[in-house]
């Protein structure tokens, strides 16, 4: 049977090292745009969804073909936990759908453009196979990446460690400063070179 999966991608308006950096412009597209591409590209996601406090970035979310969940202040704030801000995205989501309609949530951070749709499908086809409760990114040393986070609905409110992870192995970098987007251009020199990574 194949379950139902939602996208929520944490898009906050007040980046500190770099300002706006998920709608910052990379290779002619905002940040965020990438991101939503690989959730639609996997074809594994029922709906996007962009939680921000941002009345832009909502904009642009929109415009991507996204829902947007408008975040309170107090969540907005970048020393409040993601999951704070993933569950409280769920709660609106789930007063519209039920609970029983929403299987897996694909946490996606806006600051990895370099996702790729294959990944997540390969993160789905882990989770599928070995009937666990997530799935996380990890760098090739192993370490979590941050970049896309996959749970069951059952345990998004779990409040300790998940039994049954895997992880799915990626080369992403994550834009947290100006550095860290100088050197993934610096990996992609022309647009064709990133597109082409992306595809693979």
């Amino acid at each position: 049977m194949n379950e139902s999966c939602i996208a929520i991608i944490p898009a906050r308006g007040g980046s500190r090292r770099l300002k706006r950096k998920n709608i910052l412009e990379v290779y002619g597209r905002p940040m965020l745009a990438w991101v939503v591409d690989a959730c639609w590209e996997s074809g594994c996601m029922d709906e996007v969804y962009v939680s921000s406090e941002d009345e832009e970035i909502l904009e642009v979310a929109s415009a991507l073909g996204c829902k947007g969940l408008r975040r309170p202040d107090e969540l907005a704030d970048d020393i409040v936990p993601k999951m704070e801000v993933v569950r409280h995205a769920y709660n609106q989501v789930q007063k519209h759908h039920g609970q029983a309609a929403l299987n897996r949530i694909a946490v996606l951070q806006a600051n990895s453009p370099e996702l790729r749709s294959s990944d997540l499908k390969r993160g789905m086809e882990l989770m599928n196979e070995h009937g666990l409760w997530e799935v996380l990114s990890v760098d090739e040393d192993l370490v979590q990446n941050a970049a896309f986070r996959i749970i069951k609905s059952s345990a998004i409110f779990n409040t300790f460690l998940s039994a049954h992870v895997g992880v799915v192995v990626t080369p992403y970098l994550d834009i947290h400063t100006a550095g860290d987007l100088d050197t993934m251009l610096a990996r992609h020199p022309t647009k064709e070179a990133f597109m082409a990574a992306r595809s693979s």
